[in-house]
């Protein structure tokens, strides 16, 4: 389907945005059939009505507005704006001076009301609008497809709408369009004269090929950067796009502004502000018919779009599916673009509305504006910036990682080994949505990884070199000059990186400059989010160290020490990964949160990443919990915090509302022109009166627990002065004023706060100079009463208010200092004098001020309530704690067995004792109890563990980790009883693996599992170690096994070794250092049959004491459902080679006594032995 734009008789076409950005595919011109209308059939045209946007003459005209079915309103910017824009029958509502949308247009997506659209569109009162009616169904919106075409004059059916396609379509090259509509273009066009007649293509099945598809420009083999680089090319910026100036020059003013922009953000999705709606156009169009569900609006060129007030439903689609979304918003209004050619020579492409990009979001850059509400997920969306400096088989990294919706900025600087083992640490711990590195400034040994554990995220390279790029000294200048310039204080954080012999603070020490330089690249990436006023003033610093770090003056061997100086447990990536942990399903994190808050979801995430080492933070853990199981008020209290909102991105929001910085930098949003402000206003007043709300209702705790006894409850429930040492802080008087400050029901509706006397004093101040004037008015007023003897009254409104209304009985008394301004004949006359001029133009001078005053203070509301944080913050953190300790205590009251774990400390011989222990994930009514002991009296410190296959041993070593881990975070454990020493640090080697994106075999994954253990155990960690060997040959894996079972039995640590080498039970049965164990089975025909299929083994999923003299292979052989025969076949082979297996066990110990034989015929008869024996075993063949 093709169009063409109709003019008065004589005319020609106009290029325009809509023309240009358009749908359907070039056809033959012998098949379009415009409507040429005659001067007098135009004469006859209903005209449209000029109005004020939104605003209706008297009720007869709302009445009229309402039967309407569709109305256009288009105001064109310039005679250049006018070649930019189309009104057309059959495409969206739009116009680049802000045009009324009608929420009836696009049911289910605009959320505004219509009486809401009315008030927000009338922004200019001096604009009058053309409006437009159209004949297209209410219904009709750029997101929900259309069921007709109104406008098909030939009766066609419409073209087919269709998603991306390849096929090139007929009718001519773009170029030989592109130049058509340019020498038709017509600057003079009367606007409110242009008709549009469209035909359609009678080729349904006719695929369509955009414009986009065929630029020579944007051909795989033809596309470069801004720079003119190929994508081969080392430093090619692939964010960027090179247009060719002569195609730039040969666009309308509004289209050449998308392309330059787009220029700019070739990898972002532009969501480009046309009036009151965001357009998709090109390329980004196709992403929005394939992402978001649009239809693709009528025209030469892909364009769809969707009205502002969708932004936030809209971007979070894209952004959660990976795109990199650019807001572009209109800054400047039709007049202000005429006064700004003024000012300067101007160009054709001078005369378009200024557009700008407010801000780039991704799912590392998301901060929640009045556009954005927050969303339902509690995890935190971090931005990592990553700095590494390679030495070989070695590393040192600087990471800055943050979230950027709530402020929080993580910097630290590590050594690492060879396999990057604190780097996946930190990435298990905080895993990011987006990574930050310099380009080609990473190993190769450390991409390998990162592609591997970061394949699905958004990754971000910088420049290796120029101005964009922050080294630690540019970093510490950047917040010097931006931050800190006016003799604020350096945070402690950021002060512990600087050299101590610079007093300026901007020379970094040695050990922190990678540190600094990934800060650098986290602040140079905000700022070309345009984030920066509203990330970097609300910024905390805080320091990352990596769990596993000793301090400087402990050696590695002094496990005591370490333990000492240790506050948390030390989780690496392996574990938390082979003890499944943390996760959404079927973890111990799902299993335990029972949580009512998102901050105590967060909260009870990172007690599980990092246990505690303290007993008494255990201790006191334990006794609030029991004491919670206890309480009545448990489920009064959780449903007081189920409601409860995200506090903590709450705070970051409020504070975002009640910053200066956004304005005081010329930050573009503080330029913007949105059309739904007033509905955002009421949005933000809505959400800071529900958190007051939320506030409000937490002050009820520590009436709730006023009783209890428990020493961490009392700390976190009850106020300084109710109790010592009480840290739930008192909100009573913050609360009262915010509550007092302003009418909340007047604001919540009006979406204005306007505060009760006494609580501002600029607007106290105003709004006695109003009051002031109106005494003055009030006197005035009597003074003219006595002046013409009868009562009077001031009429009139706005700029003609205070009029005085004269009786026209008493007229006669006015003289030549009144002036008439109108009269009713026979009733009365209304004069003004120079003392009711002078009062007026002082009460709107008033009135202005106020109207400023009231403009700003939501913010200065928001910046008093962000004043409090610390306080706030305060209440926060006591509420997660609450509610993390209220979630262990209803998953303790779920269980069938449960106890407290009692802890042990002070004795030479680290040790666990675990009676009736279940798997805490496993649904306990079927799960066969275990008890356990490791390092006891009774038991040794390493159990090597053997038993059937699937009988159980690697769940054993699952559930003995995570017992561990819920024992060290304070919870009770399904047991019946438990007593432990602490552990530091727990080691995992469960399951065969392979990692073939960073080249490794599943024996090297084992051996560099395994290698960490054995430099990084103490007597105070717990091994689990799970079939080691088992990825290379029998013997080879049997004798690194016995090794290694060897050295840990040494060092004592708590060790559960399971293995199927046999060979390994015989070496070490007489070992003291090491306790035997198996799975216990039951088997039935084991010695009855030859025929393995024959043979049933039952498992009994209990752990016993000794070894099991089989693994029982065969059996999962056939519940796996082997054929038959090969397990018949197998189960020979395994007789001769157990036979083989023996005879060379006899023999060696015939050679060896042999040797120790000094009788000479005693030995010759063994050597004859010997020598049947070798024969016997040349015969066996396998």
């Amino acid at each position: 389907m093709s169009k063409k734009l109709n003019t008065s008789a004589g005319g020609t076409s106009t290029n325009t945005l809509f023309n240009y950005f358009s749908k359907s595919p070039a056809v033959d011109k012998k098949k379009l059939t415009p409507s040429i209308k005659t001067e007098t059939e135009k004469e006859n045209l209903p005209v449209p009505a000029k109005r004020k946007l939104g605003v209706s003459d008297d009720e007869n005209e709302k009445e009229k507005e309402k039967k309407t079915k569709r109305k256009r309103i288009i105001q064109p910017e310039s005679e250049s704006e006018e070649e930019d824009f189309e009104e057309t029958k059959s495409e969206e509502d739009f116009s680049d001076d802000g045009s009324e949308y009608n929420p009836d247009e696009s049911k289910g997506n605009n959320e505004a009301s219509a009486s809401e659209e009315s008030e927000s569109s009338g922004e200019d009162e001096n604009e009058d609008d053309m409006e437009v009616d159209t004949d297209e169904d209410v219904d009709d919106s750029p997101i929900k497809p259309r069921k007709k075409n109104l406008n098909n004059n030939n009766n066609e059916p419409a073209s087919k709408r269709v998603k991306l396609e390849t096929k090139v379509a007929t009718g001519g090259t773009f170029q030989e369009k592109l130049k058509q509509l340019q020498s038709n273009a017509k600057t003079d066009a009367a606007y409110d004269e242009m008709i549009v007649t469209s035909t359609t293509n009678s080729n349904l099945d006719e695929p369509v090929v955009w414009p986009h598809h065929k630029l020579e420009f944007l051909q795989p083999d033809k596309i470069k950067d801004k720079a003119g680089r190929r994508p081969d090319h080392p430093d090619y910026d692939k964010s960027t796009l090179h247009v060719p100036e002569k195609f730039l020059n040969s666009l309308s003013p509004g289209v050449r502004q998308w392309w330059v922009l787009k220029s700019d953000n070739y990898d972002c999705v532009l969501f480009f502000k046309v009036g009151k709606f965001y357009e998709l156009y090109h390329w980004d169009a196709d992403v929005g018919v394939n992402e978001l569900g649009f239809t693709y609006m009528r025209g030469e060129f892909a364009h769809s779009g969707f009205p502002e007030i969708s932004f936030d439903k809209m971007s979070t689609i894209l952004i959660d599916r990976g795109y990199k979304v650019a807001r572009v918003e209109q800054t400047e209004t039709p007049d202000m673009m005429t006064e700004r050619c003024k000012r300067i020579k101007a160009t054709k492409f001078d005369k378009v509305v200024a557009r700008e990009i407010c801000q780039i979001t991704d799912r590392g850059t998301q901060v929640f504006g009045s556009q954005c509400a927050i969303g339902p997920n509690h995890q935190p969306n971090y931005m990592l910036a990553l700095v590494e400096q390679d030495a070989g088989t070695t590393s040192k990294f600087g990471i800055c990682f943050i979230d950027t919706s709530m402020g929080d900025f993580h910097l630290g600087e590590f050594e690492d080994d060879k396999s990057c083992s604190r780097l996946l640490t930190l990435l298990s711990h905080h895993m990011p949505v987006l990574l930050i590195h310099e380009r080609s400034s990473l190993s190769a040994r450390t991409q390998q990884i990162l592609r591997t554990v970061l394949s699905g995220i958004l990754k971000e390279q910088l420049p290796c070199s120029g101005s964009q790029v922050c080294n630690a000294e540019k970093t510490l200048k950047l917040l010097a000059e931006g931050y800190y310039a006016q003799g604020d204080t350096w945070p402690v954080t950021l002060r512990s990186m600087q050299s101590d012999m610079d007093h300026l603070g901007l020379t970094p020490s040695d050990e922190h400059k990678l540190t600094l330089k990934a800060l650098g690249q986290c602040i140079f990436y905000i700022q070309k989010c345009k984030l920066e006023p509203k990330v970097m003033p609300m910024a905390r610093y805080q320091l990352y160290r990596p769990p596993d770090e000793i301090a400087p003056d402990v050696k590695a061997s002094q496990a005591s020490q370490i333990l000492k100086r240790r506050s948390h447990m030390v989780l690496d990536a392996t574990t938390l990964s082979n003890l499944r942990i943390v996760g959404e399903e079927h973890s111990l994190l799902a299993t335990l949160d029972h949580c009512c808050t998102k901050m105590g979801k967060r909260l009870l995430h990172y007690w599980l990443c990092a246990p505690s080492c303290e007993v008494n933070v255990i201790e006191e853990r334990q006794v609030a919990i029991g004491e919670l199981r206890q309480m009545s008020e448990l489920q009064e209290m959780r449903a007081l915090l189920a409601p409860m909102p995200d506090f903590e991105r709450h705070l970051a929001q409020i504070h975002l509302f009640g910053t200066k910085q956004v304005k005081e930098s010329q930050h573009p949003d503080s330029r913007a022109i949105l059309f739904e402000e007033k509905l955002y206003n009421k949005q933000k007043l809505l959400s800071f009166m529900g958190i007051l709300k939320g506030f409000d209702a937490l002050t009820k705790i520590p009436l709730m627990f006023q009783q209890c006894e428990s020493s961490l409850l009392k700390r976190i429930t009850q106020l300084p002065s109710h109790a010592e040492g009480g840290l739930f802080p008192d909100l009573s008087s913050q609360l009262r004023y915010f509550a007092e400050a302003f009418d909340h029901e007047a604001a919540a509706k009006s979406g204005v706060i306007a505060p009760q006397p006494g609580m501002d004093a600029e607007y106290d101040a105003v709004m006695d100079r109003i009051h002031a004037i109106e005494d003055r008015l009030k006197s005035y007023l009597v003074e003219q009463e006595r002046h013409f003897g009868c009562r009077l009254a001031y009429f009139g409104a706005d700029k003609k208010r205070y009029q005085l209304d004269v009786p026209e009985s008493h007229a006669h008394k006015a003289n030549k200092s009144y002036t008439l301004e109108g009269q009713l004949k026979g009733k009365k006359r209304r004069y003004t004098t120079a003392e009711t001029k002078t009062l007026l133009k002082d009460m709107q001078q008033a009135e202005e001020a106020r109207n400023v005053v009231l403009k700003d203070l939501a913010r200065r509301v928001f910046e008093k309530f962000s004043n409090h944080y610390e306080h706030w913050k305060q209440c926060i953190d006591c509420v997660a704690m609450l509610d993390v300790l209220a979630s262990l205590a209803e998953y303790a009251n779920q269980q069938l067995a449960i106890c407290v774990p009692q802890f042990v400390s002070g004795g030479d011989q680290p040790f666990i004792q675990l009676e009736e222990g279940y798997h805490p994930c496993v649904n306990a009514s079927t799960y066969i109890p275990n008890g356990l002991e490791l390092g006891t009296e009774n038991e040794a410190a390493l159990s090597l563990l053997t038993g059937p296959n699937m009988g159980g041993k690697s769940t054993l070593m699952r559930q003995m980790g995570l017992l561990v881990i819920m024992a060290q975070i304070g919870s009770h454990i399904p047991a019946a009883s438990c007593r432990l020493s602490l552990v530091d640090r727990i080691f995992t080697r469960l399951g065969a693996q392979d990692d073939i994106l960073a080249g490794h075999s599943t024996f090297l994954v084992e051996l560099n599992e395994t290698s960490l253990i054995l430099k990084h155990a103490t007597c105070h960690s717990l091994v689990l170690l799970d079939e080691l060997g088992r990825g290379t040959a029998t013997y080879d894996g049997t004798a690194i096994a016995a090794s290694v079972v060897n050295f840990l039995a040494q060092l004592k640590c708590r060790t559960l070794f399971s293995t199927h080498y046999h060979n390994l039970i015989d070496f070490f049965q007489n070992d003291k250092r090491i306790t035997l164990g198996h799975m216990a089975c039951m088997v039935e025909n084991d010695s009855d049959t030859q025929d393995p299929t024959q043979e049933t083994v039952t498992f009994l999923y209990k752990y016993t004491a000794g070894a099991c003299p089989k693994s029982y292979g065969f059996n999962a052989a056939k519940l796996a459902g082997m054929p038959q025969g090969i397990i018949k076949r197998a189960y020979a082979l395994s007789k001769k080679v157990e036979a083989i297996a023996l005879q060379r066990k006899i023999m060696a110990k015939m050679v060896t006594a042999t040797a120790n034989t000094k009788d000479n015929d005693v030995k010759k008869k063994q050597l004859l032995n010997l020598k049947d024996l070798l024969k016997q075993l040349k015969l066996c063949q396998v």
